[in-house]
């Protein structure tokens, strides 16, 4: 996807939705945190239930402010410098994140995770690894399997979903064909997943291997690899 395609006026209303939507989130956020003390551990499990709903909302609600974030920036990200980071750790934080606001009751989420430590810009590849194991959680009927490891100069992380349809294929191809609108319900995680590994120097890919979906991110460990790579 090349993101210097879209119109400035969209990478605005990207940005401007963001923010829009954060600062609401956030002040509910906020109020939560105060009833929870004004209740002083009193919390029954009935309010409890309803306490982690209300959360889950307001998350789901920043998670999208990330998103409308994360797409205003993506033209820019490329000349940005990238942190030398905990790989795992990042992955870890997205898959809780990730789990939490969009996770399914019947669908459990097994880790295979290799320590590993390279470069990345954090909120972005957060945000790009959350609104990927979304789709996979979305796509599976019991079990979603999530594995990071070096692959050569590489990092790679895999999420293996027991779907049974080719509905994330179909998804990305729809949202990354030429003329494609970045509006279009269901578009803006994928060109967000697609444009963050870009600026990494990587890429994302989908596949179908027998009953399974696998959704593939990878990028180059090193900062050098990385601005070669996001420069082709």
């Amino acid at each position: 996807m090349a993101e210097k395609a879209l119109p400035e006026s969209v990478y605005k209303l990207f940005a401007r939705t963001g923010h829009d939507v954060r600062g609401p989130a956030g002040v509910v956020s906020g109020a939560l945190d105060e009833l929870e003390r004004a209740l002083d551990g009193e919390t029954t499990a009935r309010n409890a239930a309803f306490f982690t709903m209300a959360r889950r909302g307001v998350r789901r609600l920043l998670r999208l402010a990330d998103r409308y974030t994360v797409a205003s920036e993506l033209a820019r990200q490329m000349d940005a410098p990238a942190q030398l980071l905990d790989v795992e750790a990042l992955v870890r934080q997205a898959v809780a994140e990730a789990s939490f606001v969009y996770g399914r009751r019947q669908v459990t989420v097994a880790l295979d995770l290799a320590p590993l430590r390279g470069f990345a810009h954090p909120s972005s590849m957060a945000a790009a690894l959350a609104d990927a194991l979304m789709l996979a959680l979305r796509a599976a009927r019991s079990r979603v399997v999530v594995a990071l490891a070096a692959h050569g100069e590489m990092a790679r992380v895999v999420l293996t979903s027991d779907s049974d349809t080719a509905s994330v294929e179909e998804l990305f191809e729809a949202a990354l064909s030429p003329g494609a609108d970045p509006l279009d319900e269901g578009a803006l995680p994928v060109r967000v997943i697609d444009g963050v590994l870009r600026a990494h120097g990587g890429a994302a890919r989908v596949e179908r291997v027998g009953a399974e979906t696998r959704i593939t991110l990878e990028w180059p460990l090193s900062e050098a690899a990385r601005k070669a790579g996001g420069a082709r």
